[in-house]
């Protein structure tokens, strides 16, 4: 959630930011960007990779990378792996408004164009200006609008997000902007929660200044770290709705600790090294919220104890593997002056969600890695419990952004998304309700609500 934005590399040259993965789009791929309906009504759409290639995104989670072959057709790969996928697409020349699927269940046949009305705007927050652009469904009766809140990647959501087109072929407006410091946008790349809340709720405004009559409820859609930001922005916009995708309801510098714990459970180490991980973890959270000001002396304390053993040397997490191998001091320095975005390492999820008063749906990835979901849903459901108005949804064999994956000798590739998940998605933002069934996904509710 934080590591596009923070994450650390530990080499020759000492820690160093990543990159931000912002690449020229190729216009002979980017004119067949678009989302495409079969005569069946499956949904289909296609967006940009880096150089050439496209990936399509099925609306029953089905996706793959493609590129074009020498026989004129594109074909690739499953999901982000390297598995072969038979889906073959004939998207023809730039312009055309149609394209012809073979290989692809559920999928084959001519599929045509949905037209969508898209406007690019600019906005003003903070004393920035602001690059944005709302997609409505073509039509003029009023539609839901829902403002993307991006995580923490730094490429332009106009060029990326593929939600300003699956949305709208489902009959929901979106609103998608490129943050500050990224994209078109003015300003410097942040992870200040506050700036970024401000920013997302002047979005909010602009959409519906834009849309004006086809204004219908009109709310926020934050994944990933857009899960800490969105309800903020709920709490100081005119938000109707809050919608948030495999986010966290703990701070930040939780985000690391679980990480940290699920990986020395990964690695087979028992409740005692957990116990004690988690007492470093606590440490290296403090010296984050407070600017390095406290705990320094106790996280000297514990590398001295527990340096030399094999747990220790295996931690990672977002940030305090780095931490103990450079120490306070180096770490300190390569953060304070090469990487700090501002981010609001101690930000108090809780007492935001308790100022939301209006309805949230909240999706979790049940086996999400980089967002460990068991707090938050311990938390999400003392909040209902609390008469809190959120609807709490699990894809139980998720990772991070509700994909599915296989387990590989390198680790989890990720194959789909879940099926169900993005006509959830529609559902509940179209009127804020969920019906039937969404794939595998549970409906997860406090025990005393329970059936």
């Amino acid at each position: 959630m934080l590591k596009s934005g923070i994450l650390l590399a530990l080499g020759t040259a000492g820690l160093l930011t990543a990159c931000s993965g912002n690449e020229a789009l190729d216009p002979a791929a980017i004119c067949h960007v678009g989302v495409y309906q079969t005569a069946s009504g499956s949904i289909i759409d296609l967006a940009p990779v880096a150089g050439a290639d496209l990936r399509w995104r099925a609306f029953d989670g089905q996706v793959g990378r493609i590129s074009a072959g020498e026989d004129g057709l594109w074909s690739g790969t499953t999901g982000w792996t390297d598995q072969p996928n038979p889906a073959r697409f004939d998207l023809g020349d730039c312009g055309m408004t149609s394209l012809t699927i073979a290989g692809l269940d559920g999928y084959n046949g001519v599929a045509e164009r949905i037209p969508l009305e898209i406007i690019d705007t600019e906005f003003e927050s903070d004393g920035l200006t602001l690059a944005g652009r709302l997609v409505l469904p073509v039509g003029t009766e009023p539609v839901p609008i829902a403002v993307w809140v991006h995580g923490s990647e730094r490429d332009s959501a106009r060029d990326w997000a593929y939600a300003q087109r699956m949305m709208p072929a489902q009959g929901v407006g979106i609103f998608v902007y490129d943050k500050r410091g990224t994209g078109a946008s003015q300003g410097e790349y942040s992870q200040d929660f506050a700036a970024l809340a401000g920013d997302a709720a002047m979005a909010l405004q602009r959409a519906r200044e834009l849309a004006g009559p086809r204004a219908g409820r009109a709310g926020l859609f934050g994944g990933s770290q857009g899960g800490w930001v969105a309800p903020l922005a709920a709490t100081i916009g005119d938000a109707d709705f809050v919608m948030v995708s495999f986010g966290m309801m703990v701070a930040p510098t939780d985000e690391d600790a679980s990480e940290v714990q699920l990986e020395l459970r990964a690695a087979g180490y028992d409740d005692e090294v957990l116990d004690q991980a988690r007492q470093i973890t606590d440490v290296t959270g403090r010296l984050m919220a407070s600017g390095f000001t406290e705990g320094q002396a106790e996280f000297v304390r514990l590398k001295r104890l527990w340096g030399n053993e094999d747990w220790f040397r295996e931690i990672e997490g977002e940030y305090s593997g780095h931490m103990l191998r450079a120490g306070v001091t180096g770490f300190k320095f390569v953060y304070l002056n090469f990487i700090d975005a501002g981010t609001s390492w101690g930000h108090d999820s809780i007492g935001v969600m308790n100022q939301v008063d209006v309805p949230v749906l909240w999706v979790l990835a049940g086996q999400d890695r980089e967002a460990p979901p068991d707090a938050t849903r311990d938390i999400l459901l003392d909040l209902i419990a609390g008469g809190r108005a959120i609807e709490l949804v699990e894809f139980a064999n998720t990772d991070h952004g509700i994909l599915e994956f296989i387990e590989t000798e390198t680790g989890r590739e990720s194959t789909r998304y879940a099926e169900g998940y993005f006509r959830l998605l529609g559902d509940w933002a179209r009127n804020g309700e969920l019906e039937g069934a969404y794939g595998d996904a549970l409906m997860v509710e406090p025990a005393a609500q329970q059936p």
